[in-house]
C-alpha cells in the first residue's frame, strides 16, 4: 500500500512523466540505448502518447497539462479544416483537454455543440459528458452504463465515488473509496488539485481514519491547498472525529482568518463547538468569530446557516435585537424560502414584544428608536413591518414630536413603495392612504401648512365615501390655518365637525357675507352647542347686525351670559341692542351721541381681543 501511495504521489506533483512511467514498467534486463546526437529540428505538436494505461474513452493524461497552449492551438488549426465526424472528433479533443485543466464552463460549451459523433464514437462522447457532469459536482444517470464505470476502467473507482457524493449514496462511497483515492493517478494535477479535498473529506466523514490520513499527507504536497482554509479545516475535520478537541480548535481558528467556503465552514465548526459547550467564554467566542466572518461568504446555503447559527448565539447570549437583526437579514437575502419563513416565524413574536414595550414605555423612548433605526434595513421587505412603524409614528405624534412622527410616516410610505415595486402581491393601498393622511395631520399639527397642504394636495380622492370625507376635512382645516378661503369654501364636508363649521363661518364673516355667515354660526350653536363660545358669539353678533337680523342679535344677547361672566362681553353685547341716535333731523347733540356710541363700542372690540 505505501508503494503504491509512494507513487501516486510522485504522479501528482507531476515529477514522474508518462515515458518515464512506461520505462520503469518494462523488464528490467533491457538495457536502454545510447541517446542519439541532438539534432536540431522544428518542433511539431503531435497527438501525445497515453500514460500508465490507454484509456480509449476518455483520458485526461492525454494531453499533459504543461503543453496546454500548444495542444489547443493545434486542435484549433485541426478543427479549421476538418469537416463532419472528422470535426467532431477534433472537438472531442479539445473538451478533453480542458476537462484536463479543469476548465469546465470551456469543456461543456465545446461538448454543446457536438450533435453526433458517429456510431463508433458515442461511447467516447458520452464518456466525455459525464466526466463533465461529474467533475462539476452533479451525478450522472444511470451511471453502471456510463463509460466511466467499465470493469477494465483503471480508474473506475475515482469516478465512482464523485458518482457517490454527488448521489448521497453511502454504500457506493464506502466500497470505492481507497481505489477512487488510488484512481488520481490516472488524472492530472489541476484535477487532482480540485478532488482530493473532497475526496478527504469524505473519507474523513466516513470514519476511514487511515485512508483520511494518507489524503492528508498527499495534499502537503499542494502548499496552495494545505496551507490555506481548506488545509486547515480539514485537518481541524479530522481531529475533531478523533475528539482531540484542543487540536481541532487550532486547526479551524486557522481556517477561518479567510474569506474562503472552508473558512465559512471552519467559522460554522466553531461556533457549533461553542454551543455544544455552552459556556459563556465559548458562546462570546462564538459570537466574535461568526461576527467576523459574516459578510466574507455570500450567497447560499453556508450564508443561510450562518446567520442561523450567528442567530442562536444572540439568542444564547440573550440578545434578542441583534437576533431580530440576523432573522430579518435571513429574511432579506432569501425571499421565498424554508429558512425565510422559519426566520420570519421566529421574528414575528419579538417584534411584537419589542414595539409593545416601547409604545408602554417599558424601554425608554431613545433607546427603543435606537432598536426601531436598527432593524428597518433587515426588515425592509417584510409586509408586516410598515404597520409596526406607523406605530412608531403614531407613538411620537402622541407624545408632541410631530415633525419625527411625519418622518416615520414617510419611512412606512418608502417601505410600502418598495414592497409594491419588488412584491406586487404585498401591497396594501388602505394603509398607503392611512399613512399619508397621518403624515399631513402630522405636518399640520407642527405648523408646517404648506407641505401639509402640498401633500393632501397630490393625493388622488379616494373612491370610498367615508375616505373622501377625512380627506375633505383635514384639507378644510388645513385651509383655515393658513387662510386659504377661497379653498375652504371649495372644500365640500358632508359631516362638518366644530372646527370646520367655525373655520367656514369665519371665512364667510371675512368676505363680509353676513347671511351665510349667520348660517354657519348658527349651525355650529345647535349641532355642537358645548363648542359655540363668546368668540363665536361675538361674530354671529357682529354679522347679524350687519345683516339687520334683530331676531339673531336678539337671541345671541339674551343667550351670552350663559358663555361668559366678563362684564367686558358682556357690555359689547348690550352695545349692539342700543338703537343708535336718529340721524335726521341733523342735530350736533345727535351727531356727538352717534359717535360717542360707535367710540365705546370700538373700545369694547378692541379689549375683547377679537
Amino acid at each position: 500500500m505505501n508503494a503504491i501511495l509512494q507513487r501516486l504521489w510522485l504522479i501528482l506533483l507531476g515529477s514522474v512523466s508518462a515515458t518515464a512511467l512506461v520505462a520503469a514498467s518494462a523488464p528490467k534486463e533491457e538495457v536502454a540505448e545510447p541517446l542519439a546526437p541532438k539534432v536540431e529540428k522544428k518542433e511539431e505538436i503531435l497527438a501525445p502518447r497515453t500514460g500508465v494505461q490507454t484509456l480509449f474513452d476518455l483520458d485526461l493524461r492525454r494531453w499533459p497539462e504543461e503543453r496546454f497552449y500548444e495542444n489547443l492551438s493545434a486542435q484549433i488549426d485541426a478543427l479549421s479544416h476538418s469537416h463532419g465526424v472528422e470535426g467532431r472528433v477534433v472537438m472531442m479533443d479539445i473538451a478533453e483537454i480542458y476537462l484536463g485543466q479543469m476548465m469546465l464552463y470551456e469543456a461543456g460549451s465545446v461538448l454543446e455543440g457536438i450533435n453526433g459523433a458517429g456510431a463508433s464514437r458515442e461511447m467516447r462522447l458520452r464518456a466525455l459528458r459525464d466526466a463533465h457532469r461529474l467533475l462539476d459536482g452533479y451525478p450522472v444517470d444511470d451511471f453502471e452504463t456510463s463509460p466511466l464505470a467499465a470493469p477494465n476502467r483503471v480508474d473506475r473507482a475515482f469516478w465512482a465515488v464523485l458518482q457517490a457524493i454527488s448521489s448521497g449514496d453511502p454504500v457506493m462511497l464506502a466500497e470505492n473509496l481507497e481505489p477512487g483515492l488510488l484512481g488520481l493517478m490516472h488524472q492530472t494535477r489541476p484535477v487532482a488539485h480540485k478532488m482530493l479535498p473532497i475526496l478527504t473529506e469524505a473519507m474523513i466523514e466516513v470514519g476511514a481514519h487511515v485512508h483520511a490520513e494518507q489524503a492528508l499527507r498527499l495534499l502537503e504536497d499542494f502548499p496552495d491547498l494545505s496551507e490555506a482554509p481548506v488545509g486547515s479545516f480539514l485537518r481541524g475535520r479530522a481531529h475533531q472525529f478523533i475528539n482531540n478537541e484542543s487540536s481541532a480548535l487550532a486547526a479551524y481558528f486557522e481556517a477561518a482568518k479567510g474569506f474562503d467556503r472552508y473558512a465559512a465552514r471552519a467559522r460554522l465548526a466553531l461556533a457549533k463547538m461553542a454551543l455544544d459547550d455552552g459556556g459563556r467564554g465559548a458562546i462570546l467566542a462564538a459570537r466574535d468569530v461568526l461576527e467576523h466572518g459574516k459578510n466574507s461568504w455570500k450567497g447560499d446555503f453556508l450564508e443561510v446557516q450562518n446567520l442561523q447559527t450567528l442567530a442562536e448565539v444572540y439568542v444564547k447570549n440573550q440578545d434578542d435585537i441583534a437576533a431580530l437583526t440576523a432573522y430579518g437579514t435571513i429574511m432579506l437575502r432569501f425571499p421565498g424560502t424554508a429558512a425565510s419563513d422559519q426566520a420570519e416565524e421566529k421574528a414575528s413574536a419579538r417584534l411584537q414584544a419589542v414595539y409593545a414595550a416601547g409604545e408602554a414605555g417599558d424601554i425608554p423612548l431613545s433607546h427603543w428608536l435606537s432598536v426601531h433605526y436598527q432593524l428597518v434595513p433587515a426588515f425592509r421587505y417584510y409586509a408586516a413591518f410598515p404597520k409596526y412603524v406607523e406605530r412608531v409614528g403614531d407613538h411620537l405624534y402622541k407624545t408632541g414630536g410631530t415633525s419625527m412622527a411625519a418622518d416615520e410616516y414617510q419611512r412606512g410610505l418608502d417601505l410600502l413603495r418598495d414592497l409594491r415595486i419588488h412584491h406586487p402581491e404585498r401591497a396594501d393601498d388602505d394603509l398607503e392612504f392611512q399613512l399619508h393622511l397621518k403624515k399631513a395631520e402630522a405636518l399640520a399639527a407642527g405648523g408646517q401648512y404648506r407641505e401639509a397642504k402640498e401633500l393632501l394636495a397630490s393625493l388622488e380622492m379616494p373612491d370610498a365615501a367615508d375616505q373622501r370625507e377625512v380627506v375633505n376635512r383635514l384639507r378644510a382645516s388645513v385651509y383655515a390655518k393658513i387662510g386659504d378661503a377661497e379653498g375652504l369654501l371649495r372644500t365640500h364636508v358632508k359631516t362638518p365637525t366644530p372646527s370646520n363649521l367655525r373655520h367656514v363661518a369665519q371665512a364667510l364673516w371675512a368676505k363680509g357675507n353676513w347671511a351665510e355667515a349667520i348660517t354657519f354660526y348658527e349651525r355650529l350653536w345647535q349641532e355642537f352647542p358645548g363648542q359655540f363660545d363668546a368668540d363665536d358669539a361675538t361674530y354671529l353678533l357682529i354679522a347679524a347686525h350687519r345683516a339687520d337680523r334683530d331676531d339673531v342679535t336678539d337671541r345671541v344677547i339674551s343667550f351670552f351670559p350663559k358663555l361668559t361672566e366678563s362684564e367686558g362681553w358682556m357690555e359689547i353685547a348690550q352695545s349692539f341692542r342700543t338703537d343708535p341716535p336718529p340721524v335726521f333731523p341733523l342735530s350736533r347733540y345727535a351727531a356727538d351721541n352717534r359717535i360717542d356710541r360707535l367710540q365705546k363700542s370700538l373700545e369694547n372690540l378692541s379689549k375683547s381681543g377679537l
